[in-house]
């Protein structure tokens, strides 16, 4: 009997937590802009919901993984990193302007008295090299110039020294305080710099750049209280204004007002991250 009325108790339990996540960035308040997402999806599914918020893009794919969360807005990085698991699903992109997703591009910028004006001196001259990065699983400021490295035969373990910036804002500061020679960083800055300030970037050199990059997408784990299909249907549905609010949680989505299906075809360029 007391087996029976314990078992009782937990089917009538309502399901824990739907846990809404994403990284957080200095600049962004993503706990915010994720908010009104997880509030709809919360009410749909008549669900209380939890926003979180992890430390880097490799935390929020490691927590992805492990099923730690339900729902997640990855960036490429992330994404790359768990779009092979069995129970990860893609279920919706922001649909970002044209204009806005040309700008988002990664670049590796130099300091002129580094010595360095092109990839292809890299490898003879990385182990003299201070290199900066913005963050662990940064798509725009380390994933993808990572790749782009090692197309020449560099890895990080060449450089005299890597430092993690924070934002790619600092990365490109620390080239200017000559605290870095080499940084990774998003183009937007280095194109503000060049705009605003072109003395202070005569100083410098972009020595690659990289073809137009996809956001992330919003990603479900499948599990028997998430319901990953539903949950794409009430994002492709009426949801304008929670797709307006995540999108100003990331430069690389600014401007989009709702979300479209996700489409594999732009992620296939890419591989998973490579420690």
């Amino acid at each position: 009997m007391i087996a029976l009325l314990l078992a009782a108790q937990l089917a009538a339990a309502p399901p824990l937590p739907l846990k809404v996540a994403t990284y957080a960035y200095p600049k962004y308040d993503r706990a915010a802009a994720l908010k009104p997402m997880a509030d709809q999806l919360g009410a749909a599914l008549g669900r209380e919901t939890q926003v979180v918020l992890l430390e880097t893009p490799d935390a929020l794919a490691q927590a992805i993984a492990a099923g730690e969360v339900d729902v997640a807005m990855t960036n490429l990085a992330a994404y790359l990193a768990v779009q092979a698991e069995p129970k990860v699903q893609a279920v919706v992109v922001l649909d970002v302007p044209p204009a806005t997703a040309g700008r988002y591009r990664g670049v590796l910028v130099a300091r002129r008295d580094a010595g360095v004006t092109a990839m292809a001196e890299l490898p003879e001259k990385a182990a003299r090299l201070r290199y900066a990065e913005v963050l662990p699983g940064s798509t725009s400021g380390a994933l993808v110039q990572a790749a782009a490295l090692r197309a020449v035969g560099v890895t990080p373990g060449g450089f005299a020294q890597v430092t993690q910036a924070g934002t790619h804002e600092a990365a490109l500061a620390a080239l200017r305080a000559g605290t870095a020679d080499l940084a990774a960083l998003a183009e937007e800055p280095w194109r503000e710099l060049k705009a605003e300030n072109p003395k202070a970037a005569e100083g410098l050199v972009e020595l690659w750049r990289s073809d137009p990059l996809p956001p992330g997408p919003v990603v479900c784990v499948r599990a028997p209280t998430t319901p990953c299909d539903e949950i794409g249907a009430v994002l492709l549905g009426d949801a304008a204004a929670a797709a307006a609010d995540l999108a100003k949680g990331w430069s690389e989505t600014e401007g989009a007002v709702r979300f479209k299906g996700y489409d594999a075809a732009p992620y296939r360029r890419f591989s998973a991250p490579i420690p």
